[in-house]
């Protein structure tokens, strides 16, 4: 008879436990599916300052103004100055994989690119070898 008043305790504890448990899943679930998170602006790379982000992989935003294809690439340019500016490159290997006229979809559009931010030259580029690494602004 002693037993039971310790037995009642301990199932009284594990109620409680796995009521604590069940709510905090109910939280996480609610906040997994409704909460949707931003990403952060400070992430966000001006396309001019990309150059101080030569190595690293980043996200890198800005009105691509300028475009040229050739036989061999698809150059994306944010500046009329491209030489010394950021600018995104499509390989002709990947060109299937874009739209077609990629130079014309995309040219007056604000964009976000994903990648590794290279250096080209002396100047900061992006190789771009999937559609999934530019997002089109509204």
């Amino acid at each position: 008879m002693a037993d039971s008043p310790r037995r009642d305790l301990v199932m009284f504890l594990v109620k409680v436990g796995v009521a604590a448990a069940a709510a905090l899943g109910v939280l996480f679930v609610a906040k997994t599916w409704f909460v949707r998170p931003q990403a952060p602006t400070d992430d966000i790379i001006p396309w001019h300052r990309a150059a101080r982000h030569v190595g690293e992989y980043g996200t890198v935003e800005g009105v691509i103004v300028e475009t040229h294809r050739t036989e061999k690439a698809c150059f994306l340019n944010f500046h009329s100055d491209w030489q010394k500016t950021f600018s995104a490159v499509i390989f002709a290997s990947r060109f299937a994989v874009f739209p077609p006229d990629p130079q014309d979809i995309y040219r007056g559009k604000k964009v976000r690119l994903t990648g590794l931010i290279k250096d080209y030259k002396g100047r900061p580029e992006m190789i771009l070898d999937s559609p999934d690494q530019i997002e089109i602004l509204p």
